[in-house]
C-alpha cells in the first residue's frame, strides 16, 4: 500500500521529510507560513514583505523540481507534506490575491508551484475540501488580530477586488450596475470558464440546489435574519451574527423565493438568466407590492425580501455549505432575484411619480 510517510529506516527519506514539514518553524512550509503572514499584515514595509515571500515561493519551487516522476514533493506520490502545505498554499493565494493583487500562479517563475497545485486540484479527495477566494477574503481577517493590509498599488488589482466584493454587495448599492461583464464572470484560480464544460456547471447547479433542499427550513429561517433584529453585542466578524433573529413575517415570501432558485437551478442549461426564473418571480413581485395595506407597505416588504436574499448570498461559504462552483451558480441566481425584485420596486416609483 502506498505510504503517507516514510518507513521508518529511510533516513534520507525522513530527514527531506523533517525539511518540508517537520522540523517546526525551521521547516519550509513553517517558514513560508511566517513570510506570508508579513506579508499579508505588514504594513510598514509591503515591497519587502512581497520580495521576501516571493524568495520563500522560489526555494518552494526549487524544492519541488529536484524529485522526478511526478509533480509533488516527493515525486510521484502524494505524502503527508503535500497535505500539510495544500490548506496553507489555497490560503495564501486567496488572500495575497484579494488583498495584494498578488498572482502566485505565475508559471513563468515558479512552474513547479504551479504544477503541483494543478496535480493537488485534480485529486477528488482534495477538492470537496478547497474553498474560493471570498470565503478567505472573509473568514482569515477576523482571526488575525491586526488584520489583513491591503498593498499600496491598489488600482493595478482593483477590478479583481471589485469582482470579489460584488459577491456581498447588496442588490440597491449603485456600485453593482458599474462591474463590467468580465467582472461579473470571473472565477476563482484554478477554475476556468472554456475548463468546465456544460456537463460540469450543470452539476454544480444541482449540487447548489440539493443543498437548499436538504436543510430549506433552516435556511428560510437563517436568511430571514436580513430581515430581522441584529445581534447584540455584535460579532467581530463581520458577516457573522449568531444572536441574530429571524423575521417570521417574511419567512413565507422567502420560502417562495427561494423555491425560485432551486427551480431555476434545476432546469436545463449551464447558466443563470432572468428567462430561467419565468414570469413566477415578476408576478410575485407585484402581488407583493399590489398587496401592501398603503402606497409604501408593499414596497417595504419587496425591500426586506431583497434584504434577506443579500443576506444568504453574503453568507455563502465554501467549502462549508457548497463547492465553490455551486456556490457560484447560487449567488448568481440569488442576485438575479433580487434584481427583479428591485425592477418591480422602480416601476412602482416611477408610476408615482408620473
Amino acid at each position: 500500500s502506498k505510504r503517507l510517510l516514510p518507513a521508518d529506516d529511510d533516513t534520507e527519506e525522513t530527514s527531506f521529510m523533517e525539511f518540508l514539514c517537520d522540523d517546526g518553524r525551521n521547516s519550509l512550509e513553517r517558514r513560508l507560513y511566517a513570510e506570508w503572514m508579513w506579508y499579508l499584515t505588514g504594513k510598514r514595509k509591503p515591497y519587502e514583505y512581497r520580495q521576501r515571500y516571493e524568495e520563500m515561493l522560489d526555494e518552494v519551487d526549487e524544492t519541488l523540481s529536484l524529485r522526478s516522476g511526478g509533480p509533488y514533493f516527493f515525486g510521484k506520490e502524494l505524502t503527508m507534506a503535500d497535505i500539510k502545505f495544500i490548506p496553507f498554499v489555497e490560503r495564501q493565494e486567496s488572500t495575497l490575491l484579494y488583498f495584494k493583487g498578488f498572482q502566485l500562479r505565475n508559471e513563468g517563475r515558479w512552474p513547479h508551484l504551479v504544477k503541483w497545485l494543478r496535480a493537488m486540484e485534480n485529486r477528488a479527495s482534495y477538492l470537496p475540501t478547497k474553498s474560493d477566494v471570498y470565503t478567505h477574503s472573509r473568514t482569515l481577517p477576523p482571526q488575525l488580530s491586526g488584520g489583513c493590509s491591503f498593498g499600496p498599488d491598489a488600482e493595478e488589482y482593483e477590478p479583481v477586488k471589485d469582482a470579489i466584493d460584488a459577491l456581498a454587495l447588496p442588490t440597491h448599492d449603485q456600485q453593482q450596475k458599474y462591474l463590467s461583464q468580465e467582472q461579473r464572470d470571473w472565477v476563482d484560480p484554478g477554475y476556468r470558464a472554456d475548463k468546465e464544460g456544460a456537463r460540469v456547471i450543470s452539476s454544480s447547479r444541482r449540487e447548489a440546489a440539493e443543498r437548499i433542499l436538504q436543510n430549506r427550513n433552516n435556511i428560510v429561517r437563517f436568511a430571514s435574519r436580513g430581515a430581522g433584529t441584529p445581534g447584540f453585542p455584535a460579532a467581530s466578524a463581520e458577516l457573522s451574527d449568531p444572536k441574530a433573529t429571524s423575521n417570521d413575517d417574511i419567512t413565507v415570501a422567502v420560502d417562495l423565493f427561494l423555491r425560485y432558485a432551486v427551480s431555476s437551478l434545476l432546469r436545463k442549461g449551464s447558466g443563470a438568466g432572468n428567462e430561467s426564473f419565468g414570469e413566477g418571480p415578476h408576478m410575485a413581485a407585484k402581488i407583493l407590492i399590489d398587496g401592501g395595506d398603503d402606497e409604501t407597505s408593499g414596497r417595504d416588504t419587496i425591500l426586506a425580501l431583497v434584504d434577506c436574499l443579500d443576506y444568504l448570498r453574503a453568507r455563502v461559504g465554501v467549502p462549508r455549505d457548497m463547492s465553490t462552483l455551486a456556490a457560484r451558480e447560487l449567488r448568481k441566481e440569488l442576485n438575479l432575484l433580487s434584481q427583479i425584485l428591485m425592477s418591480g420596486v422602480n416601476q412602482q416609483q416611477q408610476q408615482l411619480t408620473t
